[in-house]
């Protein structure tokens, strides 16, 4: 079973993340690291489409495939234009807390419900 890791300082940052695109977007995101300049993107994120979530990267320093539940299903183009043509090496996935599209079933009366009033 996986676990979260906190990451507040670096040295919570597993050893072989270090110095690699997944180390640097937890440096950025986490620990405040000051911004680069990036002339291509290293890394590509997958996230939510979740309006809460605000990701502290620099620019040009990753795609970024917003989804539902950061689903990456049918973006499987996407995902390979920015390795094949892309400077990308490294892909991080990005879930959050509360996520109402991971769970969606749950959800599945207020949702037909919002839709036929809206």
């Amino acid at each position: 079973m996986y676990k979260l890791a906190a990451v507040s300082k670096t040295d919570h940052i597993f050893p072989q993340y270090l110095n690699t695109p997944a180390g640097m977007l937890q440096e950025y995101h986490n620990l405040g690291r000051s911004h680069e300049t990036f002339d291509s993107a290293p890394l590509l994120i997958g996230t939510c489409m979740d309006f809460r979530i605000n990701i502290n990267i620099p620019a040009n320093f990753a795609f970024v495939i917003r989804t539902g539940g950061a689903n990456m299903r049918q973006s499987e183009f996407n995902i390979s234009f920015a390795f094949a043509i892309g400077s990308v090496k490294h892909m991080a996935l990005i879930g959050h807390s509360d996520c109402r599209m991971a769970e969606l079933h749950r959800d599945r009366e207020p949702f037909i419900n919002g839709l036929v009033e809206e």
